[in-house]
């Protein structure tokens, strides 16, 4: 038993051998730490340098690198999200047959701390969709906060009582569809500028190119009690992104409640 062992774990060794030294020499993987730094060191060096034809004007370079210089794979996984939701609905039942849960029995120590702790999660939330562009964050992780608080009210106040406040069914559906579209508008926006004026654009175009374009959304903002750093495209894309998800997760939360946990009434 042991031999048999040792040869399997002999095995499995010379065949990740075999492979990595296959990676290497068709360039899958790269050994030379220095030459794997490369487009780091670009972004890293770039991004907050204004002067930089790849500049994003924002401080914060995780956010630039997702909604700036790979915004359309961002918008891709956003779209792939929606469409997971859609597909859900199909599954749980078309929207008309949701329904969703009274109260449940709970304490009302429970009841009071959920009403209270809600809309702190929701402000903080907004907080950190608002500031993405500034700090750590963005418009997902705004969003996936903020599903907190309709989670902590299906399970203690039921889900009849996002209802009465206005997050029904439909009108989550909406808001998700809506946060998409324009998320795709903005991608457009400077591209479709410039094919209309005959100048060079991208998609999803933030800043201007020096030496190459002059299109491109503004970085700040003048505001009456001063300047907004406004960062271009990064701010609106991440109060869009925010409303997606939070809209579009709350939505699923919604159908887990009606098919799942089992809801009592309209």
């Amino acid at each position: 038993m042991k031999s048999n062992s040792l040869i399997e774990g002999l095995s499995i060794l010379l065949l990740i051998v075999s492979l990595t030294i296959v990676f290497v020499k068709l360039g899958i993987v790269n050994p030379y730490f220095e030459e794997n730094m490369v487009l780091p060191y670009i972004y890293l060096t770039s991004i907050p340098n204004p002067e930089s034809r790849y500049t994003s004007r924002s401080p914060e370079i995780v956010t630039s690198i997702l909604w700036d210089h790979r915004g359309i794979d961002t918008y891709f996984e956003t779209a792939v999200l929606f469409i997971a939701i859609i597909g859900g609905l199909y599954l749980f039942g078309k929207i008309e047959k949701l329904t969703v849960s009274s109260q449940r029995e709970t304490t009302i120590v429970v009841r009071l701390a959920t009403k209270l702790v809600t809309p702190v999660i929701i402000v903080v939330a907004s907080s950190i969709a608002i500031h993405g562009h500034l700090t750590p964050g963005g418009g997902f992780q705004g969003g996936v906060v903020f599903v907190i608080a309709p989670l902590l009210m299906i399970m203690v106040l039921g889900g009849k009582e996002l209802s009465i406040r206005g997050l029904r069914e439909r009108i989550l559906l909406a808001l998700r569809s809506l946060g998409v579209s324009f998320i795709s508008l903005t991608g457009l926006s400077v591209l479709l500028l410039g094919l209309a004026i005959g100048k060079p654009a991208f998609l999803f175009q933030n800043q201007p190119k020096p030496g190459y374009t002059i299109l491109g959304f503004p970085y700040r903002l003048k505001l009456p009690w001063g300047y907004m750093v406004f960062s271009g495209t990064l701010f609106i894309l991440n109060i869009l992104e925010f409303l997606a998800v939070s809209m579009g997760f709350t939505l699923v939360l919604l159908m887990l409640d009606s098919n799942v946990i089992g809801g009592e009434e309209k």
